[in-house]
């Protein structure tokens, strides 16, 4: 797992023994950058979609290693917020993502999440990261420049004109994609908390009402969240309603890990999609996740449209392959003792239960392909295969 990994050196591995000056000239180098894009990014497909990373620096490595990293071919990347706190690996994690983005600007997307935040991060971790590992000057100094380039970051991403990326939500869902084009910047904590910006604030913090076979079907509209606050859960109407009205067929959300979970999830009649990239998060014993977006034809048949076709890419969770070899050690006589025993029948059983999670209705072994036909009038999307 990612905080047994324990490097004292590993910042002098990856930004030189001039780390600080190197991470200093990142950030700064980034904050200018996201100010002179829009707060409405657009993306083209191919495009590999994480979802909440929170430090996990082997995870985001294991990811390029696996599928792939900016640069390597024409696919864009977009990273959908909350790059730090509480993970072993923040300065390392965010200072890899700023010079991949400095390196890729038109290639790599760093989304705005509700831990791109001051008041956050000085809560969860990130800014006792920064003290600990750069010392309190340095550490103030490197804080306060991440925090420029966090308050400059795009609320959103557009991909292939059709599929929106924003971290938490839609909220009530009561206004358009031009809205976020007019949002300025830098958008500080104070900003975000004003009562006539709560729909800025429900972008980082709403969260779907999930549907499945554990679900009220009956629940409509918007309800208060759990989280308190201005927060709103919304359910599958809304999502639809506000597809429709702003041309979409998808929403690509993160900001929630599941106990157990395999890192994603569909919902809302296939319109809505949770990502969540960070393996084993707070102990959850979560698989971690990427989507892969891509174009697509239906059929040789000339002149049809194109398909987005969506694609989880999963990494295993390390809890779960750990019981696992511990199941099989007991079942090949490996292992007798009584208590290791009820130990790894209690993780398989809640692995086990995990497996279908609620709200993921008609989302395992599928693709997610989506005709523009569809996604233009905001009917339902087609439903195709899904390969993890």
């Amino acid at each position: 797992m990612d905080h047994e990994w324990d490097d004292p050196q590993l910042l002098t591995h990856l930004f030189s023994r001039e780390y600080f000056d190197t991470l200093m000239l990142l950030a700064n180098a980034a904050c200018k950058l996201l100010a002179t894009q829009p707060p409405l990014v657009a993306a083209s497909a191919p495009c590999r979609v994480f979802g909440d990373l929170h430090g996990q620096l082997r995870d985001l490595l294991l990811y390029f290693h696996a599928f792939g990293m900016p640069g390597r071919d024409e696919t864009t990347f977009v990273f959908n917020g909350d790059f730090v706190d509480r993970g072993q690996h923040q300065l390392e994690t965010i200072g890899l993502l700023m010079a991949l983005k400095v390196l890729h600007p038109e290639k790599v997307y760093l989304i705005r999440g509700n831990h791109e935040d001051r008041l956050m991060n000085e809560k969860y971790g990130f800014k006792h990261e920064c003290m600990l590992k750069l010392g309190s000057d340095f550490g103030k100094k490197m804080f306060d420049l991440m925090q420029s380039a966090f308050d400059r970051l795009p609320l959103a991403c557009l991909i292939a004109n059709r599929a929106l990326v924003l971290h938490g939500g839609i909220g009530d869902g009561m206004w358009g994609l031009s809205d976020i084009w007019n949002v300025a910047r830098p958008l500080p904590s104070e900003k975000i908390l004003s009562k006539e910006n709560s729909w800025l604030f429900n972008i980082l913090w709403s969260d779907p009402i999930e549907d499945g076979v554990h679900s009220d079907p009956n629940t409509f509209g918007v309800h208060p969240s759990p989280r308190g606050g201005v927060t709103a859960q919304f359910a599958w109407n809304i999502t639809k309603t506000f597809c429709a009205r702003n041309g979409l067929g998808l929403i690509v959300r993160s900001h929630q890990s599941k106990k157990g979970s395999r890192g994603f999830d569909v919902m809302h009649s296939n319109m809505l999609i949770r990502v969540f990239s960070a393996r084993d998060y707070e102990g959850h014993g979560n698989d971690g996740a990427v989507l892969l977006i891509t174009k697509g034809r239906p059929s040789n048949k000339p002149g049809e449209e194109d398909l987005l076709v969506v694609r989880p890419q999963v990494l295993r969770s390390v809890k779960k392959q750990r019981a696992e070899a511990r199941r099989r050690a007991v079942e090949n006589g490996e292992a007798d003792d009584a208590e290791e025993l009820a130990f790894t029948k209690r993780l398989s059983t809640s692995s086990k239960g995990s497996r279908g999670s609620k709200g993921s209705r008609g989302s395992s072994g599928r693709d997610r392909r989506l005709s523009s036909a569809s996604l233009r009038s905001g009917d339902s999307p087609r439903r195709g295969r899904l390969r993890s």
